[in-house]
């Protein structure tokens, strides 16, 4: 079996396990006594993302630093890293923004259930926990699937499977894009690591502003009544100065995400990284492997009808 195909069928068990999976799980943890909806995020993670991620390395026998690309980031990656997770957020809002219009934000009913945790605790379910397991899987695992293919398909491919893994048409535009970049920073710079750090400052931040914007619900009242007002409701007069304002703003940031990158690859390429050694060769070959295989195969296709006919019976 190929790396495309075996990385294809590995991400189609790993939906059909996300969509059906906490269904089953939620009956065993109601059979032993477990209600925080934080710990049954965990275990949720753990179960479905971490566990078949550490059975697949065990069959396949593939080298585990290799597989998730377990490689130490240089200083300047790191830091354009840290800079990236945060001139892209407002592209990553353009986006949310558009479907939110469309559809309702399942996500913010159920961090309304636990942002009265305590924030460290907020960020390590919401920010790190993500940024190791979701990572492990689409960045490591998943990615590792099309070494062989020119890193902006990879990117592409991965970006599609991270929005459809998400379960959640309101999330699907931002998150695909981000699953695209995040792709992209792991194939320049060779190393997990700089996903896995974007990943926990996009979600970090949001969980700290959803922190601060509860505690300000309780400091002025009139904020509860202003919260209930969803973006589905407005005029559509506001809704074109939004859009309008925010699709303004994600341009100019688009420039600077894009700037990033490029520089991000430059000096890569600079070092000599086998990364971008192997890249050459890729793009090389790349008319001889399309032609041999495809990434949109069976396993894909099926992944994607799934998903479209689970969100049309969940919406």
């Amino acid at each position: 079996m190929s790396k495309v195909l075996r990385s294809s069928l590995y991400f189609l068990f790993i939906l059909i396990a996300q969509a059906l999976g906490p269904i089953f799980l939620m009956k065993l943890y109601g059979a032993i006594g477990i209600t925080d909806p934080k710990l049954i995020l965990f275990l949720n993670h753990f179960i479905i993302l971490i566990i078949p991620a550490i059975v697949f390395l065990i069959i396949s026998k593939e080298p585990v630093k290799k597989t998730l690309r377990l490689k130490k980031l240089h200083w300047q990656d790191t830091l354009l890293i840290i800079l990236l997770a945060f001139i892209v957020q407002p592209v990553m809002n353009f986006l949310s923004l558009i479907t939110v219009f469309f559809f309702n934000n399942e996500v913010g009913a159920f961090v309304n259930n636990i942002i009265s945790a305590p924030y460290i605790l907020l960020l390590a379910v919401m920010a790190l926990l993500p940024a190791i397991s979701e990572e492990i899987t689409l960045r490591g695992v998943i990615l590792s699937g099309y070494d062989n293919k020119n890193r902006y398909v990879a990117a592409a491919i991965t970006g599609l499977f991270f929005g459809i893994l998400h379960l959640d048409p309101q999330q699907f535009l931002y998150t695909a894009a981000l699953g695209f970049i995040f792709a992209l920073v792991v194939r320049i710079t060779g190393s997990i690591y700089s996903s896995m750090i974007m990943h926990f400052i996009i979600n970090g931040t949001s969980v700290t502003l959803l922190k601060v914007t509860e505690l300000l619900k309780n400091i002025v009242p009139i904020a509860n009544d202003t919260a209930e007002t969803t973006l589905k409701n407005i005029e559509s007069s506001e809704k074109l100065f939004l859009f309008i304002f925010y699709g303004t703003l994600a341009v100019i940031f688009s420039v600077f995400v894009f700037l990033i990158i490029y520089w991000l690859d430059k000096i890569n390429n600079k070092r000599n990284l086998k990364e971008g050694q192997e890249e050459v060769i890729q793009v090389r070959n790349e008319s001889i492997t399309y032609k041999k295989e495809r990434v949109i195969n069976i396993p894909v296709i099926l992944a994607i009808i799934f998903y479209i006919g689970l969100m049309i019976l969940i919406t």
